[in-house]
């Protein structure tokens, strides 16, 4: 020990720009979890190495330099402490390597572009470790269904001739098709997609589409399931003015559309590849064709609201579900006015509303008379973790702008996500009534999306991370049905009706 003692370095300076020297490796241990998530991608072996550098470094400073032995046992105990924290983190960590957070520059191949097996098979890999990875559905590991989809979709990708990106988007949503959630799903690319011109002017004469090349749109649909992630049936839908949505579920040109008229009669009309314009031009086609004006071409707000004083009904309509300032402002100003009008009902409109923030709901419900309520449980999955919420939420009211009268909410079949959730809160809690259609989730889903992108084709592939359970566990129904059932066309005449 005294032999050891003599190449102990003591210059006390050397000691502390040593000591500051671990101090920052272990801070940039830390830091890189912000550099992933915000900035840029990189392995995760990156934080483990730098962690472990930290590590070893501090052993080298307990052996060099002379210290208590207080310090020897609680510093060392320390940094391995965070480093093993830092690294559980990162391994568990739903969000590493994605774009959920940040924009980042990645390879986009058109859909229509050749890719080799090598390329999308390791893209198929990739897509299949995020899912294990993350989906609350495979914290034991994938099922043997997908496994076997998987399997089959590798051999189906090695017997083309020739693999577009379009071809392997397909298999991947075969593969994930029985998940059936429709918020882990992948996105075509189409950095040079192309788009119907004619589309636009027709809607604007009053047709609408009826058929493509024989088959009608419910066969379509039909035909699409399998290559789409969906739980109701509601939320299919295809994109017929795109390109790359009709090459994507098979359809080529030349393409035989049916329009059919407000009178049942159809028109048929035959288009060619030619016939589809850039998203440039056709959005300038759009704007000359149509006949707004400068004023009512300005971007639509998310939320606003309308008073009917006559029927004594405020409508609020959310387009999306954005927890912002404007939201805020906006509900807080319906409600100073329904207060001064003495307004007895209020509905909220989230018919065709995609989702977003489910907290929406929870700022609404600060102007309802309730000490509590829930918000939706459920699971999420970090790693081989579980993090559960039994959705219990303590009210906190705007009392000086309380409304004691009757709730609504609006819905219909393209009602998603947080779009549902609000109607489920209201509906569970008891604090009002949905009139409309069934939304076109389930509420034993999942959701809280994470979005990674596949490295050779830029395919982007969104995954849920939390498993959602319903409110009011007493209903066993999956999905929200309306205490008032019609079309969503019909909605607001039937609420009418009911005030």
């Amino acid at each position: 020990m005294n032999y050891f003692k003599t190449y102990l370095i003591k210059d006390k300076k050397i000691k502390y720009i040593y000591l500051i020297v671990n101090i920052l490796t272990l801070i940039l241990t830390g830091l890189l979890i912000l550099f992933n998530l915000f900035f840029i991608n990189f392995p995760q072996w990156v934080v483990w190495y730098i962690g472990t550098l930290s590590v070893i470094q501090n052993i080298l400073y307990q052996l060099l330099f002379k210290t208590k032995w207080i310090t020897k046992i609680i510093l060392p105990l320390f940094f391995i402490a965070i480093v093993v924290f830092i690294s559980l983190f990162v391994y568990c960590c739903p969000y590493w390597d994605s774009s959920t957070f940040k924009l980042i520059n990645r390879t986009q191949l058109n859909y229509d572009d050749v890719i080799s097996y090598k390329q999308a098979a390791d893209d198929l890999e990739t897509a299949m470790y995020y899912l294990e990875k993350t989906h609350p559905m495979f914290q034991d590991g994938l099922y043997t269904t997908i496994e076997e989809r998987y399997a089959n979709a590798l051999k189906k990708l090695e017997q083309m001739q020739t693999i577009t990106v379009n071809d392997l988007r397909r298999e991947i949503q075969v593969v994930i098709n029985p998940i059936h959630d429709a918020h882990t799903t992948t996105y075509s690319n189409s950095p040079r997609n192309k788009y119907l011109k004619d589309a636009y002017q027709k809607g604007e004469e009053g047709y609408t589409f009826y058929s493509l090349n024989g088959y009608t749109s419910s066969e379509i649909i039909e035909a699409a399931k399998p290559y789409y992630s969906y739980e109701s049936e509601n939320w299919i839908s295809i994109s017929y003015v795109s390109l790359a949505s009709l090459e994507f579920y098979g359809y080529f040109a030349p393409y035989t559309f049916g329009w059919k008229d407000s009178n049942g009669n159809i028109l048929t009309q035959t288009y060619t590849l030619d016939d589809f314009v850039s998203l440039e031009e056709y959005e300038e086609f759009v704007k000359s064709y149509s006949e707004l004006s400068d004023e009512e071409e300005e971007e639509m707000p998310f939320v606003y609201y309308e008073i009917d004083e006559q029927k004594s009904l405020a409508i609020l309509t959310l387009t999306e579900c954005k927890y912002n300032a404007e939201y805020r402002n906006c509900v807080k100003k319906m409600f100073e006015e329904v207060k001064a009008k003495n307004i007895e009902n209020v509905a909220v409109d989230v018919r065709g509303n995609g989702g977003g923030d489910s907290t929406v709901a929870n700022e609404f419900i600060k102007y309802l008379p309730v000490d509590s309520f829930i918000d939706c449980p459920g699971d999420w999955r970090w790693g081989f973790l579980m993090i559960s919420d039994n959705g219990h939420r303590k009210n906190t009211p705007y009392k000086n702008l309380l409304f004691e009268g009757n709730v609504y909410v609006l819905t219909n079949r393209k009602s998603f996500s947080a779009a549902m959730d609000f109607a489920q809160i209201i509906q569970d809690n008891k604090l009002g009534k949905v009139v409309g259609e069934i939304p076109a989730n389930d509420v034993n889903g999942y959701g809280e999306i994470v979005v990674f992108s596949l490295p050779n084709t830029g395919i982007s592939m969104q995954i849920s991370t939390k498993k959602w359970y319903r409110i009011d566990a007493s209903n066993d129904s999956d999905y929200v049905i309306p205490d008032y059932s019609c079309s969503g066309d019909k909605v607001l005449s039937v609420l009418y009706s009911i005030i």
